[in-house]
């Protein structure tokens, strides 16, 4: 924590060129599918975000909550700054449902608390974004060494393009090695086990692999983004195909709605 604070502050002389008033996006995402870094949450789900920025550094928050109870609701929250450079630089906390008992937000026992604080670096340019998420605090323990902080780290290379007047996106997601796991029962070959799971992998492995196509829709002025997405997590040995539609209240086309 210490080194990434002095990062940030080493960053700040750059804000001078940044925007000098705040500004603020917030947008609604429904989808067919709940999934986060190669991790099926559940059905169907409202994915709400918002982020105010000012000269480089930003507040964010975003969340995924289902429609059936026994979904996994996710709440995220990351507090940054984002250099002209397209250096970034971030500390957040990512909470999920169904770790707690009684699945209390204002818990932080690191053994039982639904938190898992983590650290964000990473770089974006035109061509690419690579993105590092590494967990620092909270519940982020290995079940069969209860002393072991696993440090789950999460890293994404997203590649975007444009082919068929459509707008794509390439995701790779990966970790490291071994991340935090816990023990869900579950019935195998007639039988109720304890299996362990892993919040990505069990060492070096790819997670998520991913693309996805998006087309702006042009509906009285305003720009609404429909997706579809091929998602697959090669570990787990799991895919799926999602769609989703984003809602931008307050983003108008940029002349993009005109008539020739």
């Amino acid at each position: 924590m210490k080194a990434m604070a002095l990062l940030l502050l080493a960053l700040l002389p750059a804000a001078a060129h940044a925007q000098e008033k705040v500004e603020a996006d917030i947008q609604v995402d429904l989808t067919s599918k709940n999934l986060w870094r190669g991790l099926t949450l559940g059905g169907p789900s409202l994915q709400p975000k918002a982020e105010v920025r000012w000269q480089g550094l930003y507040l964010s928050a975003d969340a995924a909550t289902g429609f059936d109870s026994n979904d996994r609701e996710r709440i995220g929250l990351q507090l940054g700054y984002r250099a002209p450079f397209g250096l970034n630089v971030g500390f957040g906390s990512q909470w999920m449902s169904g770790i707690d008992d009684m699945n209390r937000y204002f818990h932080f026992d690191e053994r039982e608390t639904g938190h898992r604080f983590e650290a964000n670096l990473g770089y974006t340019c035109r061509y690419f974004s690579l993105q590092a998420y590494t967990t620092v605090l909270g519940n982020d323990f290995d079940v069969e060494e209860s002393d072991k902080r696993c440090y789950s780290t999460y890293v994404e290379l997203a590649v975007p393009f444009s082919l068929g007047g459509i707008d794509w996106q390439a995701r790779a997601g990966i970790t490291p090695f071994e991340s935090s796991s816990w023990r869900e029962p579950m019935v195998v070959k007639d039988k109720n086990e304890k299996l362990k799971q892993y919040l990505y992998g069990d060492g070096f492995t790819c997670v998520q692999a991913a693309i996805r196509a998006t087309k702006n829709l042009r509906v009285a002025g305003y720009e609404l983004p429909v997706y579809v997405e091929m998602n697959t997590n090669p570990y787990a040995e799991k895919a799926a195909i999602m769609a989703g539609i984003t809602l931008k209240p307050f983003q108008k086309c940029g002349g993009c709605c005109k008539k020739d």
